[in-house]
C-alpha cells in the first residue's frame, strides 16, 4: 500500500505486515453477478462479492471505503458525494481535502467494530475480503447485523487466486454501475478506459520486455506478483521475471534481481515525495543488472494498487510511458 511521505519508519513495518497478511487473499471462483428485479425498476437489486449476495433496496447514501483513493472510481462513477470515510487513513494524499464529507476515517486496515458501528454505512467497498478479519476487527456478521452491503475490489476474496488482469477492473465498475444504478456511466467509463488500456499496449510495438516488480522495505527486498501487480504487466505484455516466485509478496535477494537481470525493474514508492528516494535506493541496491545500468528502473506508487479501479489504469499508462520510451 502506499505510504504517505511523512511516515516513520515504524509505519513501512505495517506496510510489510498488511501486504504480507492479504498475499494470500485470494477470489471466489465464480465471477461477480447482478441480478435486477423483475418488475424493470432499478430497486432492489442483488450484487453478489466474495461468494456472498447482497441486496440493495435503494442506491448506498453512505458509503465507506477500503482506502482513499477507492474515490477516485465512485468520482468517475459520478457518485463520490456517496463516500463518508475510509480505512488507511494514514494513505490520504488529499482525498479527505478534495471531498470535505470524507469525515468517517480510521487508519485501521482492518476496520474496528466501533469504528463500523459508528459510521453507520449502508456500504463497504474494500480492497480485500481480510479488511473483515483479524483480532478486534468487525467482522462479515458485524455488516449483515448493521444492513452493511460489501463489495471487494479486484475480487480479492479467501479462496482461490484473484485474477491478473485489468478485466478485474471492469467488473468492479459493471458491478458499482448496478449498485448505484449508473449502468450507462459504468459503461461509457469501461469504455473509456479500455481504450485507453489498447492505447498504452499499442506503444509496445514488437518490443519483448522482461521486468522485476518489487517493493523494498527496510533493506528488504519483496518480489511482487499478486494480481493488481500481475494485471498491470499482463496487460502490456511485460513478462515478470519472478512470477514463479510462489507467492504474491515474496522475499527475494539483490542477488537475485541481479541474477535475473530484467529489462526493467518497477519499484513502489510511498507517496509522491519518496519516488525519486525509492527509484535511487533501488537503483543503488541493484547496480550491476542491466536494468540499473540503463537507468530503466522507475516508480510506481503503491496507493495506486490499494485503491484500484480507475487508478489501476493509470499504472497501466504511466508503465507503457516507461517501459517503451524510445
Amino acid at each position: 500500500m502506499n505510504l504517505h511521505p511523512k511516515r516513520t519508519a515504524a509505519s513501512v513495518a505495517i506496510l510489510v505486515a498488511t501486504l504480507i497478511t492479504s498475499a494470500g487473499c485470494a477470489s471466489g471462483s465464480t465471477p461477480v453477478s447482478t441480478t435486477a428485479a423483475a418488475t424493470g425498476d432499478a430497486y432492489p437489486v442483488m450484487v453478489s462479492s466474495c461468494g456472498a449476495d447482497y441486496t440493495y433496496d435503494h442506491a448506498p447514501k453512505r458509503v465507506l471505503l477500503g482506502a482513499p483513493g477507492v474515490i477516485d472510481t465512485l468520482d468517475a462513477l459520478g457518485v463520490g458525494d456517496r463516500a463518508i470515510g475510509y480505512a488507511l487513513a494514514d494513505l490520504d494524499s488529499g482525498e479527505a481535502k478534495a471531498h470535505p464529507q470524507l469525515t468517517q476515517n480510521t487508519t485501521d486496515w482492518t476496520p474496528s467494530k466501533e469504528y463500523l458501528a459508528g459510521a453507520a454505512p449502508d456500504l463497504f467497498i474494500a480492497n480485500d475480503e481480510q479488511q473483515f478479519s483479524g483480532d478486534g476487527a468487525a467482522g462479515l456478521d458485524d455488516l449483515r447485523t448493521l444492513g452493511t452491503g460489501l463489495y471487494v475490489l479486484g475480487d480479492y476474496c479467501a479462496g482461490a487466486a484473484a485474477k491478473p488482469s485489468v478485466d478485474a477492473v471492469y467488473d468492479d465498475i459493471d458491478a458499482l454501475g448496478t449498485i448505484f444504478d449508473v449502468p450507462q456511466r459504468a459503461k461509457a467509463l469501461n469504455d473509456k478506459l479500455r481504450g485507453r488500456v489498447s492505447a498504452a499496449a499499442a506503444l509496445r510495438g514488437d518490443q519483448q520486455l522482461t521486468v522485476a516488480s518489487v517493493t523494498i522495505a527496510d533493506g528488504t527486498v519483496y518480489a511482487l506478483t499478486g494480481a493488481g501487480y500481475q494485471a498491470v504487466l499482463n496487460a502490456l505484455d511485460l513478462k515478470n521475471v519472478f512470477s514463479d516466485a510462489g507467492a504474491n509478496f515474496t522475499q527475494i535477494s539483490r542477488e537475485d534481481v541481479i541474477t535475473a537481470d530484467p529489462d526493467i525493474i518497477f519499484v513502489t514508492y510511498a507517496g509522491k515525495g519518496e519516488k525519486d528516494a525509492a527509484i535511487a535506493s533501488a537503483k543503488s541496491l541493484f547496480a550491476g543488472s542491466r536494468a540499473s545500468e540503463d537507468g530503466r528502473v522507475f516508480g510506481q506508487d503503491e496507493n495506486a494498487f490499494q485503491a484500484g479501479g480507475v487508478r489501476i489504469i493509470e499504472v497501466v499508462e504511466q508503465a507503457a510511458k516507461d517501459a517503451f520510451a524510445d
